[in-house]
């Protein structure tokens, strides 16, 4: 009889072993099932904030008049500005002449480190309807030499007392 004890004492001991070992693998996994559910309602979370984005940006779209955006005129990249130039065929000083710039003006543009704005872009959209013989032609005329616009004043109150 002290066998058949010393087997079930065997037994008892592998079984609570054997419930220590699945106790402790349980543990982990009820730490993953947790961290599965936090990340499940974060995600779910996540999609509410994206969906009112959206929302809210299809609202503001819908605002914005069809031609883009509000208050500004057409956009023109550095490439647009060269190909112009190109087109015409003119160096960057003869471009700048005849836009009423400076070349390093014309360089940032067609670089892309600045942007023509006001008048300067207006010039732009103007000489983009231009064929290549008119723009020569308003670079050579007399008020382009001067390096101003033809019939435009210049700034300031004081006018030049003609001589």
């Amino acid at each position: 009889m002290k066998v058949n004890t010393l087997a079930s004492a065997l037994k008892a001991e592998v079984r609570r072993l054997a419930a220590k070992e699945v106790q402790k693998g349980l543990r982990s996994l009820r730490a993953m099932q947790r961290q599965m559910k936090k990340l499940r309602l974060a995600a779910r979370a996540n999609r509410r904030g994206l969906r009112a984005v959206e929302r809210s940006f299809g609202r503001l779209e819908s605002r914005v008049p069809a031609g883009g955006r509000r208050g500004r005129g057409a956009r023109l990249s550095g490439e647009d500005i060269r190909s112009l130039r190109a087109r015409l065929r003119m160096t960057r000083e003869q471009f700048a002449r005849l836009l009423g710039v400076s070349p390093g003006s014309i360089f940032g543009w067609e670089t892309g480190r600045t942007v023509p704005r006001g008048r300067s872009m207006a010039r732009v959209l103007e000489v983009r309807k231009m064929g290549v013989r008119r723009a020569r032609a308003r670079i050579t005329s007399p008020a382009a030499r001067r390096g101003r616009r033809p019939g435009r004043r210049r700034r300031g109150g004081r006018r030049r007392k003609a001589a």
